[in-house]
């Protein structure tokens, strides 16, 4: 009986190590798409300033990545924003917020639109990368509603080379259903809550999970994604 009860915790201790080696390690394939720029910093590691840095330094960005450009040169600069625009670095807990209202440009004063861009990163439990997250909520009339840029896209950092490479959602088991309407949104047609079901993600500025509230109708549930050092877990 002793003999059986050693192998069996024998066993139990193995098939543990064994799990937490797979949770230890990214595939290799999940390393194909790699952004243009490496992560340039000074220090010991990189900060979120240093992230968005080498997010913003090509030659050709879209309309939000533009925007936001345009508000961290100013940053930079020490310039105040345009009105309708704030912009939020928090370097110690390594998270990035750009806010664009509408309705505080004079030119788009009748204009009920507002548009937020976060970033933020967290350390992964292989010593070996970091995960970085850019996440984009829009709303119009003071309802969300998925607009062209909508969503989260996830990156992983090499520490040792200092490379960003771009993955899915799927590769971090951070998918959300219902998913978007892959057609609507690959046009950039503005989809109201009322009529589609619209998922709105919030990064997180302390801790590590992401709050998710999905809307369909006048109906609004609540969900998260767990972050468990190498991908996320549905709450």
């Amino acid at each position: 009986m002793n003999k059986l009860k050693i192998t069996i915790s024998t066993l139990i201790l193995v098939l543990t190590g064994i799990s937490a080696l797979a949770q230890q390690n990214y595939p290799k394939n999940l390393f194909v798409y790699a952004l243009e720029n490496r992560v340039s910093y000074q220090g010991k590691a990189p900060k979120i300033s240093d992230f968005i840095t080498a997010f913003l330094d090509v030659e050709e960005t879209d309309e939000m990545m533009g925007n936001v450009r345009s508000a961290w040169e100013h940053y930079l600069r020490h310039e105040p924003q345009n009105p309708c625009v704030q912009l939020m670095v928090d370097e110690k807990n390594g998270y990035l917020r750009y806010t664009f209202d509408a309705r505080l440009c004079e030119d788009f004063e009748d204009l009920d639109a507002l548009t937020l861009f976060e970033m933020c990163y967290w350390n992964c439990a292989d010593g070996k990368h970091k995960l970085i997250a850019m996440n984009v909520v829009s709303m119009m009339d003071g309802k969300y509603i998925i607009g062209q840029y909508s969503g989260i896209n996830y990156y992983l950092y090499d520490n040792a080379t200092r490379q960003i490479w771009i993955v899915s959602a799927e590769d971090l088991n951070a998918e959300i259903e219902p998913a978007i309407d892959e057609a609507n949104y690959e046009t950039g047609e503005l989809m109201r809550m009322n009529d589609e079901t619209v998922v709105v993600c919030k990064l997180p500025q302390q801790g590590k999970d992401i709050n998710v509230d999905i809307y369909h109708g006048n109906r609004k549930t609540s969900t998260g994604l767990l972050w468990d050092g190498m991908r996320f877990k549905r709450l």
